[in-house]
């Protein structure tokens, strides 16, 4: 560990220690059963293990229920509809994911919340609503959180992707909303805002046959962060109807800036952990060392851990620092005390120290027209 990551640890734990415990205690059995349901891809469901199935229901994937609990319903395991079904070879169901992580937090917290998730791999919003509206709109819901799929967002010219579509992202939250709205007038609805993939940023610092340099690829990936975060900011500009985006693409960035984490996953620098799921021996499904692979584009169970802090803290308005060094779910991952609360620090300060102001890059994808 280096002495910079160490004084940073050394800072968090001390702030994590003058934190109370929970005040929800006194509220056990008197608080009403809130029922959220996540809507997303691999970037909600995680793809790798432990995450990928973290508090899942085993065997039936629990569908059905809405009892509040710490394992996740997962609306799409065993279902026959085609592009429904979990069927892709090392990403079984049933999922539990980020909504895992997300569950077990509000059970620590003593918050009764009955967690489902509706994911769909390498998929757009628009495709999710088109397969699943049934479950969408279901007028169950307390709270809907909806990712797109990293190519969507921001423009072909950084995903290197021709299937981008800022546009059909922004028209795909707005018609989720009027849909989960005319169902559900009361229903609270969050736009997860998603990361700069490691292999997104090293396909931009090495576009046009650039050979690979460490100072470009930092450089990709801040322009990809904000191009991300002004994506999220647009479609909710547009909508006018989203309660709160969680910035989890910002919190991975402040982790890279506070040394919390290695920004850089194809460098010799070992300091900070990496928030891509690269570093993983034995990996299921495998990675490789290509830098394409999708291994550097998913996050490792510490990238998950901070998503599922990012949405918990902006869902829930609980300040993640109280969970502290003994919080279950990190423990439950191998995720070492020390960096549990650098990880739950970050993702406290992301949220309640958010810049919301738009970079002038890809600020305009969206106008508002309601």
């Amino acid at each position: 560990m280096t002495k910079k990551f160490a004084c940073v640890i050394t800072t968090l734990l001390t702030l994590s220690a003058a934190i109370p415990a929970s005040s929800q205690e006194s509220n056990i059995g008197k608080l009403p059963t809130k029922h959220i349901l996540f809507v997303g891809d691999s970037f909600t469901h995680g793809r790798y293990l432990p995450v990928r199935t973290y508090h899942n229901t085993p065997g039936t994937g629990g569908v059905g229920s809405t009892e509040p609990s710490p394992l996740v319903v997962d609306e799409n395991f065993d279902i026959s509809i085609i592009g429904r079904m979990e069927d892709t070879p090392g990403e079984e169901g049933p999922w539990g994911g980020i909504p895992g992580i997300f569950a077990e937090l509000a059970h620590e917290a003593q918050l009764p919340y009955d967690v489902h998730i509706e994911a769909i791999s390498a998929t757009t919003l628009t495709k999710n609503y088109s397969l699943a509206k049934d479950v969408i709109t279901r007028p169950l819901w307390d709270a809907v959180v909806l990712q797109e799929a990293s190519f969507e967002p921001i423009p072909s010219s950084l995903t290197k992707d021709n299937a981008s579509n800022p546009q059909e992202f922004c028209n795909a939250v707005q018609n989720i909303e009027r849909g989960v709205h005319s169902a559900i007038p009361q229903a609270n609805i969050y736009l997860y805002s998603t990361w700069a993939p490691a292999d997104t940023a090293y396909l931009d610092a090495t576009a046009d046959g650039a050979s690979f340099s460490p100072d470009k690829f930092l450089e990709s990936l801040d322009v990809l962060t904000a191009a991300y975060r002004n994506a999220y900011l647009s479609a909710a500009a547009q909508d006018r109807h989203i309660r709160d985006i969680a910035p989890v693409g910002d919190a991975w960035a402040l982790a890279w800036r506070t040394g919390v984490a290695n920004p850089n996953p194809y460098s010799d620098i070992t300091s900070g952990i990496s928030l891509s799921f690269n570093y993983q021996p034995d990996s299921e499904p495998s990675t490789t060392d290509t830098p394409t692979d999708a291994g550097f584009h998913h996050p490792s169970k510490y990238g998950a851990y901070l998503n599922g802090l990012v949405l918990f803290q902006t869902v829930t308005g609980v300040d993640v620092r109280m969970f502290g060094k003994s919080e279950q779910t990190a423990r439950d991952l191998g995720i070492p005390a020390d960096l549990a609360v650098a990880l739950q620090h970050t993702a406290w300060q992301s949220v309640v120290q958010r810049d919301y102001r738009p970079n002038s890059l890809n600020s305009s994808a969206c106008s508002p027209n309601r």
